[in-house]
């Protein structure tokens, strides 16, 4: 069976419980065999063995919202043999020498699957290392200052030993090289620079605790699109928005993969709409609802601008679908057990911009967030079908004190009929020796989405309605 390699976004865990998710209950079946954090090494069932495989692989990174990158995987390199060739004192010169000819030897064997001809051919590629841990010494002291240096001018090298008319590599930043603070390019490097061309390439070269992964990269996330759509949109708002790939993520993890078409999506907090719009890129039939007569008006504008930059037809009573309702109003509208799903990121109070006190946090939770999430699955237990989801997003909050509080959003759910899913399956998943890499089950019940110096962090939920 062949292996695909799957570069991860930012936040590689939520990324990987995205991808596992993914692969055990879509179409694409398969299982998460090797990872880091920043990659995936992937074996399908039977997606590698259909004759346009690379198509069905495009319209999953398509999908997913947590996936930068899909590559081939061509060869392996055990970790040992990496370290005694590159190691962090050089010592037994000869021994070092040895290994490394025997490193080029094994890529000498790949080139001809990275590039289809060589002969008489100008070729350009692109060397993109991800290590286990971009903070790992190892990573800025000897693969970016010596494994890089040797990987561009080796392959070089092999290449124009094979008659290539013309071997050419990316050079990064001397600077970044020097420092060792170096990132691998960009999906926008690989279409700035052409790299899906048949004699143009990324190789990447993946790291995991076992070893490196030699792969060439197939398809791309296209940031430009989500860009486009987050920034280009009349209405936006920037503070508090929830990310496209985020957005993306979510919708996801309502595991409905099949027909979506034919699946009715609410987001009972509309805000500007991101949630909808990508239910509406993902097929998805889109309902929504906001107390706030502006943020409705703005998400059925924004609706209608994507429809119409897609090409699209407008979705048909649109003013009805996306309504002014409190969230206690909702199941008074629509009929009971109404839809498959609902994603939300409810309003979660004041956008700060300075730490609050501890005490206001509580005063916020207790006098207006408690009753708002009791609401939200006092409603979805009326609206929702047996067995469908609810994907939501409960706050953390950073204090001025020091202290992080959050809401227990559990006991509302359990008290109206929901049971909380585990956004990643333990036991599908290889274990690590590294304490970074490994998941417990206590761990994987939620999983937080931040940036650096965010006050209010995200908290992503997954729960299932029982009988």
């Amino acid at each position: 069976m062949e292996k695909f390699l799957f570069v991860l976004g930012s936040n590689w865990k939520l990324s990987l419980a995205e991808l596992d998710n993914f692969l055990k209950f879509s179409e694409f079946k398969g299982k998460i065999v090797d990872y880091s954090a920043n990659i995936a090494v992937v074996r399908f069932e039977k997606l590698h063995e259909e004759k346009y495989f690379i198509n069905k692989l495009m319209e999953l990174q398509f999908m997913l919202g947590g996936c930068q990158k899909i590559a081939k995987i061509i060869d392996f390199i055990n970790i040992h043999t990496i370290h005694e060739a590159f190691p962090t004192k050089l010592e037994k010169h000869k021994l070092i020498e040895r290994i490394r000819k025997e490193i080029l030897t094994i890529i000498d064997n790949d080139v001809e699957e990275i590039f289809m001809r060589i002969r008489n051919e100008s070729l350009f590629y692109a060397i993109s290392i991800y290590p286990n841990f971009y903070d790992d010494k190892y990573y800025s002291e000897v693969l970016v200052k010596h494994f890089l240096p040797f990987l561009n001018t080796g392959i070089m090298h092999i290449l124009k030993q094979r008659r290539a008319k013309k071997a050419l590599y990316y050079k990064y930043p001397k600077e970044n090289i020097e420092s060792g603070n170096l990132n691998p390019i960009f999906p926008h490097h690989l279409i700035t620079y052409g790299l899906f061309d048949r004699n143009r390439a990324e190789i990447i070269f993946g790291f995991t605790e076992e070893g490196v992964y030699i792969a060439r990269t197939l398809t791309c996330d296209d940031p430009n699109f989500k860009k486009k759509i987050d920034e280009g949109r009349p209405h936006k708002e920037f503070k508090s928005s929830i990310s496209p790939k985020l957005s993306l993520i979510m919708l996801n993890f309502l595991n409905l993969f099949e027909d979506r078409q034919n699946k009715k999506i609410l987001d009972p907090f509309v805000g500007n709409g991101t949630i909808l719009m990508f239910a509406l890129i993902e097929d998805f039939q889109i309902y929504g609802t906001d107390i706030d007569h502006t943020k409705v008006k703005n998400t059925i504008k924004n609706i209608k601008w994507l429809a119409t930059e897609l090409d699209e037809i407008i979705p048909p009573e649109l003013d009805q679908k996306i309504k002014e309702l409190d969230i206690s109003e909702i199941s008074k509208y629509f009929e009971k057990n109404y839809f498959d799903g609902i994603c939300t990121e409810p309003d979660i109070g004041p956008f700060f911009t300075k730490k609050p006190y501890y005490q206001e946090i509580k005063e916020l939770i207790s006098n207006t967030l408690e009753k708002r999430y009791e609401l939200i699955f006092s409603e979805a237990s009326n609206l929702l079908k047996l067995n469908a989801r609810i994907v939501i997003v409960a706050p953390i909050f950073s204090t001025l004190d020091g202290s992080e509080v959050q809401l227990n959003i559990t006991k509302f759910a359990q008290n109206y009929g929901f049971k909380s899913i585990p956004m990643l399956d333990v036991n599908r998943i290889v274990n690590k020796s590294d304490i970074r890499l490994q998941f417990q089950k206590s761990q994987v019940k939620s999983f937080i989405d931040t940036k650096k110096g965010q006050i209010v962090k995200r908290k992503l939920y997954i729960f299932e309605k029982k009988g």
